[in-house]
């Protein structure tokens, strides 16, 4: 959107000063603006992924890579009671500089001809497709069986493919969390196949934004979301937001928002630490 600090054109700064939070359930997020965020979103990656097993540990405990550096790319840290426990990155597929051809994004690296392919069919019904990915979702280790924090990752995710005006969605998951991406609404498009630099293989996803359902009884769908809502207006501003709650989950049967009404959200039998990306 013009004229907040979610523009295409947004570097991370140093000096941006943080806006005081809003009262919270517990489970806040805040866009990634400066170098503290920065290190706090690769901190969270590297302990999941070392965890799952994924990356060998290294000596600085950070994980990143050149998308963190993109003017199209966005990263949001969820907190729990002030402590960074989850991240998630939302790319835009851009264009390469003097060439109509699109750029990359992350999940090109295994699947370029399948996302080439997805787009030319949607180009080809009658203007080309903006694409968006969904990646680098990561929950800390100690955080793994806290299912409040997946729920928001995808939530407030969805405020990022929204400010884009994404018409399709990819994903690069692994093959244990395709079932997850089904219930909202993606659909599979690639064997699974080697992720570069990583020690695990993931599944092309994809879900066109008309498609999207979100997860049937616990977040909203993209449809039901705006970029009026209270959230999303708080992210652009700076302010550290609640995750549940507000005018962005205004249907009272979603888990998001009986969760601000004070229900417990039970806890998973396995862990979600990782949904690679």
């Amino acid at each position: 959107m013009d004229g907040s600090i979610l523009g295409h054109q947004l570097t991370r700064t140093t000096n941006f000063n943080h806006l005081p939070a809003r009262r919270s359930d517990g489970v806040t997020a805040r866009l990634v603006l400066d170098d503290e965020g920065f290190r706090e979103a690769l901190a969270v990656r590297y302990e999941a992924y070392v965890a799952a097993g994924y990356l060998a540990p290294r000596r600085d405990a950070l994980f990143s890579d050149t998308y963190d550096e993109s003017p199209l790319s966005k990263t949001l840290v969820l907190y729990t009671d002030g402590e960074a426990a989850a991240s998630v990155r939302v790319c835009m597929l851009g264009h390469r500089d003097g060439n109509d051809r699109p750029g990359d994004l992350p999940a090109a690296a295994m699947f370029r001809t399948e996302i080439d392919t997805c787009l030319a069919g949607l180009a080809a019904e009658g203007r080309p497709a903006r694409a968006v990915e969904i990646t680098r979702l990561a929950c800390s280790p100690r955080h793994a069986r806290n299912v409040a924090l997946l729920l928001g990752l995808y939530h407030v995710a969805g405020y990022l493919i929204l400010h884009f005006h994404a018409d399709i969605i990819f994903a690069a998951v692994t093959a244990n969390h395709t079932g997850f991406y089904r219930r909202m609404g993606f659909r599979e498009m690639a064997p699974p196949r080697d992720y570069p630099g990583l020690d695990v293989q993931t599944v092309l996803m994809g879900c066109k934004i008309g498609e999207h359902r979100g997860i049937p009884g616990k977040t909203l769908a993209l449809s039901e979301m705006s970029l009026s809502d209270d959230t999303y207006q708080g992210l652009v501003t700076g302010e550290t937001v609640p995750v549940f709650g507000g005018h962005a989950t205004s249907r009272p049967d979603l888990v998001v928002n009986r969760m601000a009404g004070g229900m417990r959200m039970p806890q998973t039998a396995g862990t979600i630490a990782t949904t690679i990306g």
